[in-house]
């Protein structure tokens, strides 16, 4: 096993790598609340149709973006469709369900969730994986059975729309993906597979590409939460479990840009955005299969310009999670990741360190001298066990894969 790049550039600032596997590695003390929380939420809830709004609060360094990490391996593991997002980076703004959405469409492999559906029609006319793969034409196997090739179209046709029908989509994401699947299924189409991912992905069309495809309707306020409810069941119905969002850095909210001196979110902005949460907290009943994990520091709750008691909807709804209980609470709706550092115990760090030198060493990390800027972060923080775990061993070069 060894380290991109990438990983070793996260590790020396303390950040959480994006290699799945590393993180899963690196992860030490799981009882406290990851365990429960995938037995119980990846593993049950979510599968059975369940929707869930979960928010991570601590100070820096407390592991809050690894934990995040953790979560999208675990679910994806279990055949999770994941999205992982920093609002920092993100591009558009969180500020209502049309840019949520795209920026979610943006970050799925929408080929894999074709080839699923493929295979589920392929199924449903007799041709199980181990004839038919989704990603082939699946017309040829139908007409060896001695049909001929327009009575063979015809059936895939028939097929392909029973079940789309049954799924309960949109009328205009049902065209969409019917468009896909004939092209995937029987015939190449290449414009008008072009254009239906196009308006799979929230991106307008122009009026000729909506005359040629029928796909009329455009993403909006009052009709984006029908476009992510018919994704969610796009993604089930491909055979995924259901989809995860996972949106960190949510200081934005409150922090100005370090470039411009100013707030990245005005308070409209902030008022949106609060109210886009407000708005998935209350549709868990309806969206299925679904949930959304949020991180941000602890200003998220004390500042009362910015932070959630800015937005007395949104506050009301998160307050029940944040009842005093003297100890951590793991089934709370927001997490206090502080008190989840503190459950740990306080030999976790030393405990931590010595987990995370064997990890590193079995990854092939060769560590260099610490750099003396880092000696003044605080010496419990998550972040420094880190950084000292990379640079506290024998001097040299990492071993580093570009693949």
């Amino acid at each position: 096993m060894a380290l991109v790049v990438e990983d070793i550039i996260s590790l020396r600032s303390g950040s959480a790598p994006t290699n799945l596997e590393l993180i899963r590695d690196m992860t030490l003390g799981q009882d406290v609340w990851l365990r429960r929380f995938t037995a119980h939420y990846l593993d049950q809830y979510l599968p059975s149709g369940g929707s869930k709004v979960k928010v991570l609060i601590g100070q820096e360094g407390s592991g809050k973006t690894h934990l995040l990490r953790f979560i999208q391996q675990a679910a994806s593991e279990r055949q999770y469709t994941t999205v992982f997002l920093s609002a920092k980076t993100a591009g558009p703004k969180l500020c209502d369900v049309p840019n949520l959405y795209r920026l979610v469409a943006g970050a799925i492999d929408f080929d894999r969730l074709v080839t699923g559906l493929s295979q589920r029609v392929a199924e449903s006319l007799g041709y199980g994986l181990t004839i038919y793969d989704g990603v082939k034409k699946l017309l040829p196997y139908v007409v060896e059975e001695g049909y001929g090739a327009p009575d063979s179209a015809r059936e895939i046709r028939i097929a392909t729309a029973r079940m789309l029908k049954n799924a309960d989509l949109s009328p205009t994401c049902f065209t969409s993906v019917f468009t896909l699947l004939k092209d995937r299924l029987i015939t190449d189409d290449p414009e008008g597979r072009r254009t239906a991912m196009k308006w799979l992905r929230g991106d307008k069309l122009d009026r000729f590409e909506k005359r040629d495809s029928g796909l009329f309707e455009t993403l909006q306020k009052t009709t984006a939460r029908r476009w992510l409810d018919s994704l969610l069941k796009l993604l089930v119905l491909s055979g995924q479990q259901g989809l995860v969002v996972l949106i960190d850095d949510l200081d934005i909210l409150y922090e100005k840009s370090s470039d411009t001196n100013r707030f990245s979110y005005t308070p409209a902005n902030i008022k949106d955005t609060y109210e886009l949460f407000r708005q998935l907290i209350d549709d868990t009943d309806q969206l299925k299969n679904f949930m959304l994990v949020l991180a941000g520091r602890r200003s998220l709750l004390d500042d009362d310009r910015r932070g959630f008691k800015s937005y007395e909807a949104l506050w009301m709804r998160l307050q029940t999670g944040l009842v005093p209980s003297g100890r951590f609470n793991p089934l709370c709706d927001v997490v206090d990741v502080d008190d989840h550092l503190k459950a740990l115990g306080d030999d976790f760090p030393i405990r931590l360190s010595s987990h995370l030198r064997t990890v590193f060493n079995q990854y092939g990390l060769r560590k260099r001298p610490k750099e003396q800027s880092f000696d003044n972060m605080p010496s419990l923080a998550l972040k420094s066990v880190v950084i000292n775990s990379v640079y506290s061993s024998d001097e040299g070069d990492p071993e580093i894969s570009y693949e």
